[in-house]
């Protein structure tokens, strides 16, 4: 293994039964380094990152896996049910606890030790402590975890109520904060961004820049990959390539990749065809010896030429919809609207907050919007409005005359999971015959046999250009979609976005995949402050979107600051009024009898100087008490291994009441002294 590497891969394979997942994989990871791991779906990315993790191990016979000495690996897994659903699921370092912990018993061993040496040897090992502490990082640790908790919307209450009551969404969060904060050499990421919102991602996409570990990382979030990773890896017919960059230059290499073998194949033809013609040669001039040699010649040439046909012949099929017949767009602006929405509003049954108010706008023939806000501003809500599948309020939906309308939500849904690909488009229009079920089936990618696969079997891409196809020979005029790029992988999303931009019909999509909306989108519409506004791009939309937050803030805060200056001058208009005694705690007069002679503020400087002589005599009481008081509840505790009766611990539960009342009253006394001073 390099002497550099956190983690040395070499020449590793994984089966499941007779299926071989991953082939003579090699992969070294350096200090620092930022990896995507990228693949179709099923290509095996998580099961090389249990390898990493150790949850799962590689075929025996094959390879190795080897982690430098010490290095710490933390596994964010995908799929949360493993973890024990029946406890808590705090944020806290067990190894800081613990620490902590030993720090918190020495202080108590040291305060209640007489003997010199032992003194001396409780102060090292408390020194010590402290150094461990802190290359633990305990002492940032409490802040560290209030700007993590933030940053995903967490809150102390939440980290600790019990795994089986937290969502999809909060588990991921909390076990991502709890794996940030233990900061690892080597952090292990599958799909991170799943169920996170776009100020959570921006966080962590910051974080992960600023982080000096090595980061290995499965995604599907072209955006984050291109924000956050220096190398992209993918993973094909169980083997890896390592490219230098994110994805958008994984892209331009993968391009130059192709035009070189392609050029390649092209002198090689032009080799095989001269080959060729030599053997025919040879066979004219009944040269044997020299026929077979150039046939061997020829035979060895055209082998090489069908390895590079079939090293460039790529899986993953393009869609098309260029064949789909879509109205010309003619006339005047009124004639092209496919929606007019005025003053639309929609309030649930109960809730006196509108999920939306007053939203008006246009849709336009042929456009592509992407529709896009905050979790919970109404997006989905809006596009089952515009559906007909809620009622609004109050508002109107005007359509124009004989739109026909199609809907693609994030998962794909079939009423017979039992039927095959053909079967199911049959099924689903029966207008077709096979040859042309067939025929459209090949654009969306399933040919040859690919047709006769049951559609349980299909990956959650597949289902998605299976629905698709059938949805489109309805031939929609608008297509609404709802967060159609959950669940596809990287190649399933790219013929998507292929297949959209070839349709001339309507699309208004909702999505947080910021890839998806730069690359199909003409308009970005953004759900900001209460309203719908049009931007041009993605970014636009995100500067103000942190703009109006600024906004809210900075609100936020000047309403504090009137509340604030209010309070004051409400303090300052009541300083002429003589303030009151505080309400003695009857415990506290039996213990203290001069407390009864304190009802009422001094009115002249007779009563002030008795006051003040009082208040002086009950501090000096309590100060001695307090203090005696501490004393024997360090004994107590000192004796409560070695007393089997029970009495011990309720003469410590009085003795705690006591020094509860005493703390509170010594504080009011105060009070009441500066009081009467000023």
């Amino acid at each position: 293994m390099c002497d550099m590497s956190l983690l040395s891969i070499n020449n590793i394979s994984k089966s499941y039964a007779t299926v071989k997942v991953l082939e003579g994989v090699d992969l070294n990871i350096m200090p620092g380094d930022k990896i995507a791991l990228i693949g179709d779906n099923g290509a095996g990315k998580t099961t090389l990152l249990r390898l990493i993790a150790g949850s799962e191990s590689p075929d025996p016979e094959f390879g190795s896996i080897q982690l430098a000495r010490g290095t710490v690996v933390g596994y964010l897994e995908q799929q949360l049910e493993h973890l024990n659903a029946g406890g808590d699921f705090p944020l806290e370092d067990p190894e800081i606890s613990a620490v902590e912990q030993e720090i918190f018993d020495l202080q108590v061993e040291m305060e209640g030790c007489t003997d010199e040496d032992t003194l001396d040897d409780l102060i090292q090992r408390y020194a010590r402590a402290q150094d461990r502490f802190e290359s633990l990082g305990g002492f940032s640790f409490r802040q560290r975890l209030e700007a993590t908790l933030n940053a995903f919307s967490l809150d102390e209450a939440t980290i600790r109520r019990p795994l089986e009551y937290l969502s999809g969404g909060e588990r991921m969060r909390v076990a991502l904060a709890r794996l940030l904060l233990r900061s690892p050499d080597l952090l292990l990421l599958d799909e991170p961004t799943n169920h996170l919102d776009q100020k959570a991602i921006d966080w962590l996409e910051d974080y992960l820049n600023k982080m000096t570990s090595a980061v290995f990382f499965v995604s599907h979030d072209r955006a984050f990959i291109n924000n956050v990773a220096d190398k992209t890896a993918e993973l094909n017919t169980g083997r890896i390539r390592v490219y230098s960059g994110n994805y958008t230059k994984y892209l331009e290499q993968k391009a130059l990749e192709e035009k070189t073998l392609e050029r390649r194949i092209y002198h090689i033809e032009k080799k095989l065809q001269r080959q060729e013609e030599i053997t025919q040669t040879m066979l004219s001039h009944r040269k044997i010896a020299q026929y077979h040699s150039s046939e061997k010649k020829e035979g060895r040439i055209s082998e090489e030429l069908a390895a590079l046909r079939n090293f460039k012949r790529s899986p993953h099929k393009r869609m098309s919809f260029k064949s789909t017949q879509q109205p010309e767009q003619t006339g005047s602006r009124r004639e092209q609207l496919a929606l007019d929405v005025k003053n639309l509003t929609v309030r649930f049954e109960g809730e006196s907050d509108a999920i939306f108010e007053n939203l008006s706008f246009n849709l336009i023939k042929g456009k592509h919007i992407a529709l896009v806000g905050k979790n919970g501003c109404g997006k989905t809500t809006l596009l089952k409005t515009l559906m007909g599948e809620i009622l609004q309020n109050e508002g109107t939906i005007t359509s124009a005359a004989n739109l026909t309308f199609g809907f693609l939500g994030q998962e794909a849904k079939f009423d017979n999971y039992e039927i095959t690909v053909l079967e199911q488009l049959l099924f689903l229009q029966s207008q077709l015959n096979e040859a042309e079920a067939r025929s459209e089936l090949a654009r969306v990618g399933f040919s040859g046999d690919a047709v006769f696969q049951k559609t349980g079997s299909l990956s959650g891409g597949e289902r998605s250009r299976l629905f698709l196809c059938a949805l489109l020979q309805d031939k929609p005029d608008v297509l609404f979609m709802d967060e159609p790029t959950n669940h596809l992988d990287i190649y399933s999303r790219e013929l998507l976005e292929e297949a959209l931009n070839e349709f001339t019909g309507t699309i208004l999509a909702v999505s947080h995949d910021r890839y998806f909306v730069e690359h199909i989108a003409e308009e970005v519409w953004g759900m900001l402050d209460g309203g719908i506004s049009v931007f041009s791009n993605i970014t636009e939309y995100r500067d103000a979107e942190k703009e109006s937050d600024k906004r809210k803030f900075e609100s936020k805060k000047a309403g504090l600051h009137r509340t604030s200056s209010e309070k004051e001058e409400r303090d300052a208009a009541s300083a002429e009024i003589v303030p009151e005694m505080p309400l003695w705690d009857k415990q506290a007069v039996h213990l203290y009898p001069l407390l009864a002679d304190l009802k009422q503020y001094p009115r002249n400087r007779s009563e002030r100087r008795r006051i003040v002589a009082d208040i002086n005599e009950l501090l000096r009481d309590l100060e001695s008490n307090l203090s005696q008081h501490q004393e024997e509840k360090i004994s107590l505790e000192k004796n409560f291994t070695l007393v089997d009766s029970g009495e011990i611990y309720h003469d410590y539960a009085e003795l705690l009441q006591d020094i509860e009342i005493e703390e509170l009253l010594y504080l009011q006394l105060m009070e009441v002294a500066e009081d009467i001073k000023g």
